[in-house]
């Protein structure tokens, strides 16, 4: 079988070429600090022994040990990432062998032989939705040969073909098959370095406490080798930013250049339809994981999530009107754009990866054909795959410890439970999820006896003026966080235009103007479904209970506006408990934070007091809130903070932010409901 070879582009060139220059400028630079650092240990150490030599005693020596350790602090945090290892954990990894699995292994001898590389060292089956190639690391690895490993989701493999599978792992392969991709491992190891020197100093700091623990004097010496660290990491930043720059760059061309690789191997549409159904996939994966969290409490178990996970993969697919072709949704750009929610593409620079829609356009426009001819499920590449789902599966709940006996859950009663708990969490369907981010509007006094024609309270127009206004809703905060970034991208793509940097805040105003209309347009059609339901609810001689429920809903929604901004500025005003802070900046922060507290305390009192809200509320919820009224607590004394106290403080906000949106979505369902009877009534 002929190897593949995929000349690197233009584009790869460049980048590469400019991660080497970075590269090589920040080993002539580190050298040179080497250096300097090897000749300060050695004029200190002549120094330090000449103190200790003057006269012997033990605070020369103390003193002496002091200078000499200032050069050595130095020397050993310049050298300390030789000694660092990356060693990847394999909690969870179930290891596969060639008898084991033989038509799997059978599918990666074609790849790796296609590709042009080695049969992977090991093995390796997750639960997740993912495939990956990796390798224990260190210093070392940057000139020896490394054998790789294989990592491959079980997740993934209940969500692609057999044919998408050979595409997906011939990308992964990719990476570490061709001569042109082999800059890429120098400028990661580079870039690996830094990052080891700026961030990653837990045990040389525990190194350092220790050594200036010893006696104040040689603290002293300790402190200025600390200083000295600290200038060389303010150098060792600009290199990270210049090489880190030049290394997404690099990598982002990588990963076009992988998928390249994975085209020529399987076919362009292989690999985009696989892309294109991964995230899709993972969105499936974490619900069913996501359904067994929130009942931990109940001890709920299962023996196999993959047919949970299919069943909400095509659920999600037929509410966002997605085709199903053998058992798997067809997700095309179009789809997974709408999915999604957006038409903006950013070229982010500091990202890993290319956006969807470059790769899969790049796929396209590479137009490789590869007929498709094992469509079977990837999973059934597997011996006994029944036994290895469920083994993934209890590995996940292994994980968990319950309070008490596990209860077994059954595909059928999941299917159930999920449907149950999503009318629960849901407006009535009759309205088509409309008002799930919009609201009803007032009823205007003018508006009462207006002509309402009822058919057209709920077409298709609306909904897609509705999406429009989703879309432009988020683009326009997108939009907004990129403007207010240092850094704004040469172009943008916005609905598949190319947008230069200076047409940027002029794309802004006519979205905020198409918002604008949009937004109007909305809101005068919920004005009329308020009206008909107005006129509909007098002709039955409830037209003030409609009128009085309409009102109370629109008080409580402003409350839900007003609470959800407290709710930001609580968690902004704490965020400093979150790092680490100085002690005199965390006692003035806390002072801070006194008004806020109080208002934190007085919208939690009035959820609690409202009659009609009563039956929202958990006793065991209300008891932790009535904790936080009653105290008054001082959530900081220097040195230390008081656990306890912050634990009653951020329960209480916790379920502030969960009550104050329940109280709000539970008048609201009511009032739909209601509303519902009036609506049907006018439009039979």
């Amino acid at each position: 079988m002929r190897t593949i070879v995929v000349p690197p582009s233009k584009t790869f060139k460049d980048a590469a070429l400019k991660a080497s220059i970075s590269i090589f400028i920040f080993i002539v630079v580190y050298i040179a600090l080497f250096f300097l650092a090897l000749g300060l240990t050695a004029v200190l150490s002549m120094l330090g022994i000449s103190i200790m030599a003057l006269k012997v005693s033990i605070w020369t020596i103390l003193l002496g040990t002091g200078i000499i350790s200032i050069g050595i602090l130095v020397l050993i945090f310049l050298v300390k990432f030789v000694f660092s290892k990356n060693k990847t954990n394999l909690d969870g990894y179930t290891e596969i062998t060639r008898n084991d699995q033989p038509q799997l292994f059978a599918l990666i001898d074609e790849i790796v032989m296609q590709v042009g590389t080695s049969f992977p060292k090991k093995v390796y089956l997750t639960a997740d939705v993912n495939a990956s190639v990796f390798y224990d690391s260190n210093f070392l690895s940057m000139f020896l040969p490394i054998k790789k490993n294989l990592q491959i989701g079980i997740g993934l493999m209940n969500s692609l073909t057999q044919d998408e599978l050979k595409a997906v792992l011939a990308h992964e392969f990719g990476h570490f098959s061709q001569k042109s991709m082999k800059i890429g491992s120098y400028v990661y190891y580079a870039n690996q370095v830094i990052h080891n020197l700026l961030f990653q100093n837990d045990s040389f700091g525990s190194l350092i406490d220790k050594w200036a623990n010893l006696h104040w004097i040689i603290s002293l010496g300790v402190r200025v080798a600390i200083y000295i660290i600290i200038g060389i990491q303010k150098i060792l930043q600009f290199f990270y930013k210049l090489i880190n720059l030049n290394y997404l760059k690099l990598s982002r061309e990588m990963e076009f250049h992988a998928d390249a690789i994975a085209a020529h191997v399987a076919g362009s549409d292989a690999l985009a339809n696989a892309l294109l159904r991964i995230d899709l996939s993972n969105t499936a994966y974490y619900t069913v994981l996501n359904y067994y969290e929130r009942n931990i409490s109940k001890a709920q178990i299962t023996n196999n999530i993959y047919p949970q996970q299919s069943w909400v993969m095509k659920s999600i697919s037929e509410a966002n009107e997605v085709p199903i072709f053998q058992e798997l949704p067809q997700v095309t750009l179009e789809k997974f754009d709408k999915i999604n929610q957006s038409k903006l593409v950013v070229e982010d620079q500091w990202a890993t990866h290319p956006s969807m829609n470059e790769r899969v356009q790049h796929l396209h426009k590479l137009n490789i054909q590869q007929q498709q001819v094992h469509r079977d499920l990837a999973i059934h590449l597997l011996q006994n795959p029944q036994d290895i789902l469920q083994h993934q599966t209890a590995q996940l709940f292994a994980l968990v410890q319950y309070d008490k006996a596990t209860e077994l859950v059954s595909y059928e009663q999941f299917v159930d439970n999920l449907q149950e708990e999503k009318t629960h969490n849901s407006y009535a369907p009759e309205y088509k999820g409309y008002f799930d981010w919009r609201h009803p509007a007032p009823l205007e006094e003018s508006l009462k006896n207006a002509e309402i024609e009822p058919e057209s309270l709920f077409s298709a127009a609306i909904f897609n003026k509705l999406e429009a206004i989703t879309i432009l809703n988020n683009d326009i905060n997108k939009l907004h966080q990129l403007t207010a970034s240092t850094e704004l991208p040469d172009f943008i793509e916005y609905d598949n235009k190319r947008v230069a940097k200076s047409e940027i805040n002029k794309l802004l105003e006519d979205l905020q103007k198409a918002l604008e209309t949009g937004t109007k347009t909305l809101f005068e059609h919920e004005q009329k479904v308020s009206v008909l339901s107005f006129q509909s609810a007098t002709a039955q001689g409830h037209g003030q209970q409609y009128e009085t429920a309409l009102s109370l809903l629109t008080e409580t929604q402003h409350l839900h506006e007003q609470n959800y901004e407290l709710v930001q500025k609580i968690y902004f005003a704490l965020r400093f408990a979150q790092v680490n802070t100085p002690f005199e900046e965390i006692t003035q922060q806390f002072e801070d934070f006194i008004p806020i507290e109080k208002e934190l305390k007085s919208a939690l009192q009035h959820l609690l007091e409202v009659e009609r809200w009563q039956s929202y509320w958990e006793e065991e919820d209300r008891a932790s809130c009535q904790t936080f009224l009653d105290g008054t607590f001082v959530y900081f004394s220097n040195p230390e903070y008081d656990t306890k106290a912050l634990n009653i403080l951020f329960t209480a906000i916790q379920i502030f932010e969960k009550m104050e949106w329940k109280v709000f979505f539970e008048e609201k369902r009511s009032f739909l409901q209601e509303q519902l009877v009036y609506l049907k009534e006018a439009l039979n």
